[in-house]
């Protein structure tokens, strides 16, 4: 499947589309994440600074303490990743729990005293980074009536570790999403182009001769499409209807003529002038045959898709009417074709060749001449093959080229061209084999239901 088709590129577009929503929904999913887990992180700090609010108070000393510090036993243990702070102002003192061991914050300034909870990132103990939030408040005047900010801050790297965990778990539930949507625009895709398989069968059919319109049967985006087609196809039959019935007229109105030269060349015979007769009657009888070789290329141009012939019948139909000729009552004939083996060609179009064929091999045959047919790769390989003086090597291709010609010693004439233009015009191949003895003509023509394949895949 190369680029150029259109079902690739459909599918990559839809996967790099799947991965790039995909990809926005996992930033937009882990960010909202981190939001939550911070907010809640907040939520459980702000618990644990009413806790350090309500315990601080005067110790027996009479000085500033935290009394009854919150009851998380991690703010007990040095360096475990959450620590509060109380700083009276102005002067102090600096309380904080023993989980900070000898650091102390640097705590945010406050402009004013708004006990509204406020959150910062500071650098922490340990080159920890902390996510910390604090209050600016007054203490009540039993204990001087100062300000105090207070502060419980956690280690950032909780929170980043469980966005990361969260990033983790959540790539192969995307993973497995994305392998879905990939597949189901696969089967999208299958079923949108589905439309476009089905005319490119239909053309198939009908190059083949089992169809010949593309009908109706589509959807209406592509309805239009088949109707243009068979429009097209229409105007083309109307045409090769056309250029059949010119050439016929013009044959039927070269007929009179010709018999008048006919008749002029045997009154001048009659006269004594036997060599200006030949020369005419030789004149009469080339024009008679380009007359039946553009003939015959206006018929086989017509239908030579849809057309299908029976080989082996009209093979035999041919061979009867050669063995009735002066020509072909004195050689032995033999047919080799099996029963219902079928080409792709008219019936008459195929008589017309295998009849120049065979009016050739009898011209130059010794005693024989064989007929044989046989199925090959999707075609019908058509032979004539006879014991006569054969083709010269060198010569071979001047046989086979158009409006090329041998001398009468040679097995080959006009005849051999006529078959050319009707191989040429329904997709067969002519060729001659030179043997050492006699000539081997081949006519490669299409099987009956076979097509030359189309375009590559959608």
């Amino acid at each position: 499947m190369s680029f150029g088709s259109l079902r690739l590129r459909l599918l990559a577009g839809a996967a790099a589309f799947v991965l790039a929503a995909l990809a926005l929904a996992a930033i937009g999913l882990t960010a909202l994440f981190e939001r939550h887990v911070e907010h809640w992180l907040e939520g459980e700090m702000s618990s644990h600074l009413d806790q350090l609010m309500a315990g601080i108070d005067a110790g027996p000393d009479g000085r500033l303490a935290v009394l009854k510090p919150p009851s998380d036993a991690r703010f007990e243990r040095p360096l475990s990743g959450l620590y509060w702070q109380v700083a009276v102002e102005p002067n102090g003192p600096v309380l904080r729990s023993r989980s900070l061991w000898d650091f102390t914050v640097a705590l945010p300034a406050e402009s004013r005293v708004d006990d509204a909870l406020h959150a910062y990132d500071v650098p922490g103990p340990d080159e920890q980074t902390l996510h910390l939030v604090q209050r600016h408040i007054t203490l009540p005047a039993r204990l001087g009536a100062h300000t105090a900010r207070v502060a419980v801050a956690v280690d950032h790297a909780d929170l980043t570790d469980a966005v990361h965990d969260f990033a983790g778990a959540l790539l192969p539930f995307l993973l497995v999403l994305a392998v879905l949507l990939t597949a189901a625009a696969w089967a999208q895709v299958s079923l949108g182009l589905r439309p476009l398989t089905a005319v490119r069968r239909k053309l198939a059919a009908i190059g083949s001769g089992e169809s010949r319109r593309l009908g109706t049967g589509f959807p209406d985006e592509v309805l239009p499409l088949a109707r243009e087609i068979d429009t097209l196809l229409d105007a083309r039959e109307r045409q090769i209807e056309k250029a059949r019935a010119r050439a016929a007229d013009l044959a039927h109105g070269l007929k009179t003529p010709l018999q008048l030269l006919s008749g002029d060349a045997e009154r001048l015979r009659a006269k004594g002038d036997s060599e200006l007769a030949e020369e005419i009657e030789d004149i009469a009888a080339t024009m008679r045959r380009h007359v039946e070789r553009e003939l015959a290329r206006a018929r086989s141009a017509a239908d030579a898709a849809n057309a299908s012939a029976d080989v082996a019948t009209i093979a035999q139909r041919v061979v009867r009417v050669i063995e009735r000729t002066p020509e072909g009552s004195r050689l032995a004939w033999t047919v080799d074709v099996p029963a219902g083996l079928t080409a792709r060609i008219d019936p008459e179009d195929l008589t017309e060749a295998l009849g120049n064929l065979t009016e050739n091999a009898a011209r130059h045959a010794n005693s024989a001449v064989i007929v044989t047919a046989r199925a090959k790769d999707g075609t019908v390989v058509l032979s004539v093959i006879d014991d006569g003086p054969g083709i010269p090597a060198a010569r071979a291709q001047e046989a086979l080229r158009r409006g090329g010609r041998l001398d009468s010693s040679g097995s080959a004439g006009l005849g051999l061209a006529i078959v050319g233009d009707i191989a040429e015009a329904c997709g067969a191949t002519l060729t001659v084999e030179t043997p050492q003895r006699g000539c081997h003509i081949s006519l490669q023509l299409p099987a009956s239901g076979h097509h030359r394949p189309g375009p590559g895949p959608l």
